[in-house]
């Protein structure tokens, strides 16, 4: 090989190594490059011009009312057709007011469930009302002239209307009482508290699932004061009975004419497991105050267990201020463990409802011992309750008076039973020590006093 073509063998390499460099420099840049970002979504560019109250405001009870206007409203779904009490029908709410949208279709909460904001194009939408429930729809059905009625949403038609926004937006429901009922307040989602289903409507079904009908029941408040809840027969949860406590329901409020109702969304939006304040009132079923006891003698009363476990320790009957109660301590028992049992005789929640039991304790001289109050279902009666299977409950039992016994008396609480049923044992279980070696001393004194069960 000559030196030409030694020279142009060599260029060809560099050109190639050139060429490769270049190849490597196009491929990291390639990699590295950073495309643009799609932008970061924040709903659809819209914007009200109208609040819901303004917008009902327009309409005059018994007419309908064309929006010829180029409107737009915005609320957060408050209530949808997912159990079947809403039929073909959404309620959408602002911090204004709410109003009732008919629209033509099903499964409508797949597409506008709870929580979702939405934005509403109101031209060419109509206003009306049913039994005075102002509500808005897509035109009037005049085929019978004496009962018009507003058309809802055709389905092709709702993202035309209908502008989806945001989810899981939440509605705090508004706090009232009966008296403060109001057309204000019409598809608005309110809270009214102590109040109960009437004695005549406690127990029955919301609705009549069998024949599809809907059903009024009485709510009553405590004090004065009625509203009709009504249930459309196809609800999921038409079958299902009313509870027979007292406390609180969340609902849309309604209205047909005269009459005021609520509608519920689920029957998870009605609490009610506290005592009835109207008709007979709570009953009790278990009471003692252990004002029949010998002081400075073991408790004995008749059905009841009190049991050392551990330590040879009873609760004894004790005297003070013209007042009885039971007591225990492991002061100077010596024992490395002091477990004792003071259990109540088996009270039957068959025949009863939201029962509650309550009772009230003092502590003293406070290191470390531990009071504590257990319900049993599988207790047989006899003298080894250790060997059941109990629950522990949760109570508010006197702690921290570290240099004598409590000046007052603390109460437990009411405390639910509700969850259980059939006979059951309720015990105290005392849980301490008194070693030799001051280390692990736990030897708080406790009094108990004023056990009590009641339910409706």
């Amino acid at each position: 090989m000559n030196s030409n073509q030694a020279l142009i063998r060599g260029g060809y390499a560099g050109l190639l190594g050139i060429l490769l460099v270049v190849q490597i420099c196009l491929i990291l840049y390639a990699c590295n490059k950073k495309f643009d970002e799609p932008p970061e979504y924040h709903g659809p560019d819209l914007h009200p011009t109208l609040s819901i109250r303004e917008l009902r405001s327009m309409h005059f009870t018994g007419n309908f009312e064309k929006i010829s206007d180029e409107w737009i409203i915005e609320g957060v779904v408050i209530a949808d057709d997912s159990m079947d009490n809403f039929y073909k029908s959404i309620i959408i709410q602002d911090s204004t007011g709410g109003i009732t949208i008919r629209m033509d279709g099903f499964g409508l909460y797949n597409e506008y469930p709870v929580g979702r904001k939405l934005f509403v194009r109101l031209k060419d939408l109509w206003l009306g009302d049913y039994g005075k429930m102002i509500q808005l729809g897509a035109g009037v059905d005049r085929s019978d002239s004496a009962y018009p009625e507003l058309i809802g949403i055709p389905t092709p038609l709702f993202d035309r209307y209908l502008v989806k926004a945001s989810l899981q937006n939440k509605i705090v429901p508004k706090e009232i009482t009966i008296d403060q009922l109001h057309d204000s307040l019409q598809s608005t989602l309110i809270r009214i508290s102590n109040i109960e289903f009437s004695a005549a409507d406690t127990g029955k079904t919301y609705a009549d699932a069998v024949n599809k009908l809907s059903v009024n029941n009485t709510l009553k408040a405590c004090g004065s004061g009625t509203v009709y809840l009504r249930t459309s027969g196809y609800a999921n949860f038409a079958s299902l009975k009313t509870p027979r406590g007292n406390g609180s329901i969340t609902a849309v409020y309604s209205v047909f004419r005269t009459e005021k109702q609520l509608m519920l969304r689920d029957t998870s939006d009605i609490q009610m497991s506290g005592l009835r304040c109207t008709g007979t009132g709570a009953k009790v079923l278990f009471s003692e105050d252990f004002e029949n006891t010998v002081p400075n003698s073991v408790v004995s009363i008749n059905s009841w267990k009190n049991l050392p476990e551990t330590g040879g320790r009873n609760f004894l009957s004790k005297l003070a201020a013209n007042n009885h109660y039971a007591e225990i301590s492991a002061f100077a028992t010596g024992q490395a463990s002091v477990i004792s049992w003071l259990i109540l005789p088996p009270v039957n929640l068959n025949n009863s409802a939201n029962e509650v039991l309550s009772f009230q304790t003092k502590d003293g001289f406070d290191n470390g011992g531990v009071l504590q109050v257990y319900l049993s279902t599988n207790y047989d009666g006899a003298g080894t309750p250790w060997k059941a299977k109990w629950t522990a409950l949760k109570a508010s039992i006197s702690k921290g008076s570290i240099s004598g016994i409590a000046a007052d008396w603390v109460s437990s609480g009411n405390i639910s039973l509700a969850s259980f049923s059939g006979s059951v044992y309720i015990a105290f279980r005392y849980d301490a020590a008194d070693p030799v070696s001051v280390i692990d001393k736990r030897t708080t004194s406790f009094q108990l006093d004023n056990v009590r069960i009641v339910g409706n």
